[in-house]
């Protein structure tokens, strides 16, 4: 017969605590690899960015920008004024900023003139708060396009001898500045005005040459 175990052969329990298993910092890993490829992803497109061209149109922009401004300088130009006393006319030479563009050359040009004159024995030819609105040159058929503010009409003071100092200020100094220019068209805000005031017919083109 076996004997039984007594008492004190038995083994007394342990009182320790089994120790836990760590588990695996799987969040940190997940993390680690999420910061990886983000770094690898920022890395990757940072020299794609350094490899390839800028897009067109941001590329387009500061070329035109740079362009222009190289380009861009004074520009001698010529105004045509009558006398105060109605005799006759007197040219002064000014200058205009210029980026070789007709057109702004044109409108620049026409805007000096409605400034009015900087030398004394000569007048503005323009009732006062006249400007040139826009300006146009066509170099295929050396055409221009003028357009003038009301005021040109509303306030003009008529008669013929005025008349003719406003128009012979502006198509002469169109021919001095522009004279390759063969048709001249004047708009008044933005259209076409049977008369000046009275006795010239602005609903014609003129040709600028024959007013020097």
């Amino acid at each position: 017969m076996s004997e039984q175990p007594s008492l004190g052969d038995r083994r007394r329990p342990s009182t320790r605590r089994p120790k836990k298993r760590k588990s695996f910092p799987w969040a940190l890993l997940v993390w680690a690899i999420i910061l990886g490829f983000a770094g690898l992803g920022g890395k990757w497109y940072l020299s794609t960015m350094s490899d390839t061209e800028e897009p067109a149109g941001f590329n387009s922009f500061v070329v035109e920008e740079t362009s222009a401004t190289s380009l861009m300088g004074d520009r001698s130009v010529v105004l045509v004024y009558p006398e105060w006393d109605a005799t006759g006319y007197v040219t002064e030479e000014r200058q205009i900023i210029s980026r070789d563009r007709a057109g702004e050359d044109l409108l620049n040009l026409m805007r000096l003139l409605c400034a009015g004159p900087n030398i004394s024995g000569s007048v503005s030819p323009f009732p006062q708060g006249t400007v040139a609105n826009a300006a146009f040159y066509n170099p295929e058929d050396q055409s221009v396009v003028l357009d003038f503010s009301m005021e040109l009409v509303t306030g003009h003071p008529g008669g013929s001898t005025a008349e003719a100092a406003t128009l012979t200020s502006i198509l002469r100094t169109v021919a001095l500045n522009f004279p390759n220019t063969r048709s001249c068209v004047i708009l008044v805000d933005g259209s076409q005005v049977e008369t000046l005031a009275g006795n010239v017919n602005l609903e014609q083109a003129f040709d600028p040459r024959r007013w020097l």
